[in-house]
């Protein structure tokens, strides 16, 4: 949000965050200059950079590109990207506008955003074997619809409140076509919508926003604590929210429940209401809940006073609580492989790519394995071998199990059955025969611990698994995974040691997983 002159704007990432109050109450208070609020935001800070977004910029940049080459003459960008000169092109007619700036609202708040595309109404967008372009389509050129480039598979409905955001300005200035406005997304799908469709969607969230917004300014706030309570309402609001250290700031600072492992935000608001506002209240309280059955409140009590007890001693606690579980887990195999694939989600291709298969076996002196790809084909050949190898240990070793942690192998080696069209049956049976045994199931079932996720990084406490690698998460990975392909055509010996990075946490990850089982063969 912002103030100018009176006025008061908003962007489509307003709306998108307008489901956290937190975040809405933050940047009107950095706005109204509450005092201790604009040193707070300026100090917690992050503007939004990620993968995501980084690859979304690239995606948009290669569609502009793509139109450009394919409709040469019939594409233009605003000289000085304000709304005027946008207007001035539509006025012209020019076929495809990139890059234009729309603001219109009524009253003290307006809405102000960029449409990747406008496309004039005798226009329609679809693909070509030279990338997108765009057709002549029916003799009704009045107006324009909005469209926005998202990398996405899926038109999310806050993508396509975006559109109606722009379609709403275009109404606004008599310049909005009749035909369908929408996304193109990653998947290079064109989803078109009708424009009383978004219009009527986009209505009640813009109204909800709004009027939290006028709510928390007719309150005249003028103190830091009129601010409220600076955490996101949901720990997940964290990855759009622009201040995330501050809110993992304050939830140790306040003991807050969104620190208890696996509480949801339902969860969170029954016991508040019930009086439980913190993880020590939490691990002290027993009973039911005006949404919480007694035993749903025992297995959170539970959660909360196990890392409680973490927070006040520094030491790693775990309890059983269900013995049965942990006996049924499988006993060693001399061909058991622990397993583990590292996927690049922005490959330019749809569905990803699975990059690295890689596996530590108990035969050989726990002796790792892995396969590289940088395309299809490699990721084929790495499929295949991995298949390959399975299928010779089940057939020397009956009973030998693939051990992994989370579902994301399983589900990658379905996909990637399909994907390439080879061992699909090999696969489906394994799968059905319990061949892959995920340990973050059996964790989940059988174990609490004191630790605020269940990651496996967490549960390397416990058997006290040292990493080797500079890389640290899967997200760091993907990153590490990004910045090889750069090095690729710029210096080969940068993207070697990336790569050999990349290899060592996947190592690392396989090592953990062969850890955590032989930890829980002890319990």
């Amino acid at each position: 949000m912002r103030i100018r002159e009176g006025i008061w704007s908003f962007d489509s990432r307003d709306l998108m965050r307008s489901q956290c109050s937190h975040c809405m109450r933050l940047s009107v208070g950095r706005e109204l200059k509450i005092p201790g609020v604009e040193l707070l935001v300026r100090e917690h800070y992050q503007a939004p950079d990620n993968l995501a977004i980084r690859y979304g910029i690239k995606y948009e940049a290669q569609l502009e590109k793509e139109l450009l080459l394919n409709l040469d003459g019939l594409v233009q960008a605003p000289n000085d990207n304000s709304m005027d000169s946008t207007i001035e092109l539509m006025q012209q007619g020019v076929p495809v506008i990139y890059q234009g700036s729309l603001r219109g609202g009524s009253g003290e708040v307006v809405f102000s955003g960029r449409p990747d595309f406008l496309l004039r109404a005798d226009y329609r967008f679809v693909f070509s074997q030279a990338g997108l372009t765009a057709i002549p389509f029916g003799n009704d050129s009045r107006g324009y619809s909005a469209w926005d480039a998202k990398l996405s598979s899926s038109a999310k409905p806050d993508y396509q409140n975006q559109v109606a955001l722009y379609l709403d300005v275009l109404e606004s200035i008599g310049l909005a076509a009749k035909t369908e406005h929408g996304l193109i997304l990653g998947s290079r799908e064109i989803i078109g919508f009708d424009p009383a469709v978004l219009l009527a969607q986009l209505a009640p969230k813009r109204a909800e926003f709004l009027g939290a917004v006028k709510k928390f300014v007719d309150s005249r706030p003028k103190l830091l604590a009129d601010v409220g309570v600076l955490i996101c309402d949901a720990s997940s609001y964290c990855d759009i929210c622009e201040y995330p250290s501050l809110c993992e700031e304050t939830r140790h600072e306040s003991n807050h429940l969104q620190l208890v492992a696996g509480i949801t935000r339902v969860q969170i608001a029954s016991l508040n209401r019930s009086g439980v506002q913190s993880v020590r209240q939490l691990a002290d309280f027993s009973g039911e809940t005006d949404k919480l059955s007694e035993q749903k409140v025992q297995q959170l009590s539970l959660q909360a006073r196990l890392q409680q007890q973490t927070y006040d001693t520094g030491q790693h606690f775990v309890k059983v609580v269900n013995q049965d579980a942990l006996d049924a887990l499988p006993k060693p195999n001399n061909a058991d492989m622990f397993f583990d694939l590292e996927g690049f989600t922005f490959f330019p291709e749809p569905g990803g790519l699975e990059y690295l298969f890689g596996w530590t076996s108990v035969d050989k002196g726990e002796e790792f394995h892995h396969n590289w790809a940088d395309d299809r084909q490699g990721e084929k050949e790495s499929f295949a071998i991995f298949v390959k190898e399975l299928i010779h240990r089940q057939q020397r070793f009956p009973g030998s199990k693939v051990y992994h942690y989370a579902n994301y192998e399983q589900s990658a080696l379905r996909k990637l059955a399909i994907r390439h069209n080879i061992y699909q049956v090999e696969v489906q049976r394994f799968l059905e025969r319990g061949v892959f045994v995920d340990l973050y199931k059996l964790v989940k079932s059988a174990l609490v611990i004191s630790q605020e996720s269940y990651s496996i990084k967490k549960l390397e406490n416990y058997y006290e698994f040292k990493r080797g690698s500079d890389v640290k998460e899967a997200m760091g990975s993907m990153d590490y995974y990004d910045q090889y392909l750069t090095a690729l055509s710029e210096d080969k010996s940068q993207a070697e040691m990336l790569k050999r990075q990349v290899i060592a946490y996947n190592q690392d990850d396989c090592a953990s997983t062969l850890a955590l089982y032989k930890w829980l063969l002890t319990l």
